[in-house]
């Protein structure tokens, strides 16, 4: 017998060696999403506006402080690889990198919101560009943005349309907020 649970701490032990060499070896997840209604494509600048909700009042308030136009850190609600709502703005700093996750450089179009919504400008990459080309404004794109970009060049590396059940699941969501 004790050499039985000899061979199965044994094999466990290698299993378990094999699993997290396996992880390891695969890419962190280095990437987020977010949710947004498009605005407008500007492929000539790589950029898309688009508006995203703002999920705290704070965040409301602290948009006042910004003018229309001025780069901001939006700093998103959510876990590890998903928000649909912002959480915060901030001021970019000089020479600072970003430290939090889920933080993505953008313009601030306006810092006024509507209906708990603000108006964003990010660049995106020619292939994110591509796939939303035939996204008509007021519809929903998913963006993927990296955990702590180096550049507003680098931050979002894709974008595509949201499918008909991320539609209804944030208009949901967002109806049931303002009802609050």
């Amino acid at each position: 017998m004790r050499n039985h649970w000899g061979w199965i701490i044994g094999l466990a032990v290698a299993l378990g060696t094999l699993v997290h060499g396996a992880q390891s070896s695969q890419p962190a997840g280095d990437t987020f999403t977010w949710v947004g209604e498009l605005v407008s494509l500007d492929p000539a600048a790589g950029k898309i506006t688009v508006k995203s909700r703002v999920a705290y009042q704070e965040a409301l308030s602290e948009l006042k402080q910004f003018k229309a136009g001025e780069p901001v850190w939006v700093v998103w609600s959510g876990v590890s690889d998903h928000s649909e709502a912002v959480r915060q703005f901030r001021r970019p700093g000089t020479n600072t990198k970003i430290a939090d996750t889920l933080v993505t450089p953008a313009e601030l179009v306006s810092p006024e919101a509507t209906n708990q919504y603000v108006t964003l400008r990010v660049k995106v990459p020619e292939a994110g560009l591509a796939a939303i080309k035939s996204v008509k404004p007021g519809e929903w794109v998913t963006v993927t943005s990296r955990h702590r970009p180096a550049s507003e060049a680098e931050a979002v590396v894709a974008a595509k349309p949201c499918n008909e059940s991320s539609t209804k699941i944030s208009t949901t969501t967002n109806r049931s907020l303002r009802e609050r």
